[in-house]
């Protein structure tokens, strides 16, 4: 007979613990990084269509390198200038 400490002991348990804290993990930091700009993300090589998938979309990163002129990877410093800047993703594959 099992008592319910025998099941909270099985190495299965601690694995299927585990895997749902590290999902739980992955979408705090998707969630995080999806505040960034679109011109954030591109300057740290990540894709927000990716991001978007969460775990599933690992790994994050671009699947080719953009290079953003670093006048248009810096935040707008007010936001008339905001306006006026337009960024873009790549596509995804």
């Amino acid at each position: 007979m099992t008592t319910s400490e025998d099941t909270f002991m099985t190495p299965g348990f601690f694995s299927k613990a585990l895997s749902a804290f590290e999902s739980i993990g992955y979408e705090r930091a998707a969630r995080e990084l999806l505040r960034m700009s679109d011109a954030q993300l591109i300057s740290l090589n990540l894709s927000r269509q990716k991001l978007l998938q969460g775990k599933a979309g690992m790994p994050w990163t671009l699947d080719e390198m953009v290079n953003v002129p670093t006048w248009q990877a810096s935040a707008p410093t007010n936001t008339a200038e905001a306006a006026n800047q337009h960024y873009t993703t790549p596509k995804a594959a």
